[in-house]
């Protein structure tokens, strides 16, 4: 049996530049998105077996092919003409359905572990492609760390930092439909912070932790919060609790405070705990 960490992300600068009309991808949009893994993770363990089978346990998580763990199973099958099976394990920690790219994490995690299982000697550049036949979120996963990502149009970069934020992240008591998202939104509004997110790509290469505080922000705010005034409530909450800085992750509904380090967050946890569900985690970092 292998194993190994499945770590979530968040998404510290997010640009929604336009939507495409052309191409493979049209329909969907261009993105200018600054991703960061952190330290919150799931566990995936996979051992050979005689049928593919998935365990988890949380009930809320699929066990069939909809889960994205068993579709790289499928994949890698088919592409590469192998027979065996797998069990694989999931030992959720992150949330489902959070925003906080779980499913796509536990998806990486799994490519690259049967990528070692089997011995495939699959290199990084191919195994992205695959990680793009699985869901747009996914190639991220195959770096880590802190990566510039524009998902569809498939531009991909890591980010050299040694900078470490640490977050405390608060899960609302309902979702956010990234579809209802995606129409709500204001066109005439969108794309206006890009340079927020070439600052802040300076800013992580430089570790310049207050620059990169200045410069998060996310565009989805702009079309879910005025459908979900919660969420401002909670950013304001944040604020009023002591963190630098208050922003959504992806297109929501997770909530993510700045602060100055764990016992700061425990402060923060402690004022805001008989109000909200909250987590504590911080950056992942190179050495682990």
């Amino acid at each position: 049996m292998i194993k190994a960490k499945s770590y979530s992300r968040l998404t510290l600068a997010l640009d929604i530049i336009k939507k495409l009309t052309s191409g493979k991808f049209t329909g969907y949009h261009e993105l200018n998105i600054i991703k960061q893994q952190i330290e919150l993770h799931d566990t995936i363990s996979i051992r050979p077996a005689n049928q593919t089978k998935i365990i988890c346990n949380d009930p809320r998580i699929p066990n069939d092919k909809s889960n994205l763990c068993w579709q790289v199973v499928d994949l890698l099958k088919n592409k590469y003409h192998i027979s065996k099976n797998v069990e694989i394990t999931i030992e959720k920690n992150i949330p489902p359905e959070s925003g906080l790219a779980a499913g796509s994490s536990n998806a990486a995690t799994t490519l690259k572990l049967l990528n070692q299982l089997w011995q495939l000697k699959i290199p990084s550049s191919t195994l992205i492609q695959l990680a793009r036949q699985i869901g747009m979120d996914v190639p991220f996963f195959i770096y880590g760390h802190t990566c510039f990502d524009t998902e569809a149009t498939r531009i991909l970069n890591p980010i050299p930092t040694q900078t470490i934020l640490h977050y405390i992240i608060i899960l609302p008591d309902f979702g956010v439909s990234t579809k209802e998202a995606y129409q709500n939104i204001d066109y005439s509004q969108i794309g206006q912070n890009t340079l927020q997110t070439k600052q802040m790509k300076t800013a992580l290469e430089k570790n310049d932790i207050q620059s990169v505080i200045n410069n998060i922000h996310d565009d989805f705010e702009l079309s879910v919060f005025p459908q979900f005034p919660k969420l401002n409530q909670i950013k304001q909450d944040l604020i009023s609790a002591g963190c630098a800085k208050a922003f959504m992750t992806g297109s929501g509904s997770t909530m993510v405070g700045i602060t100055t380090s764990q016992n700061h967050s425990q402060e923060i946890l402690y004022k805001l705990k008989n109000k909200y569900q909250i987590l504590i985690s911080k950056t992942k970092e190179y050495n682990e």
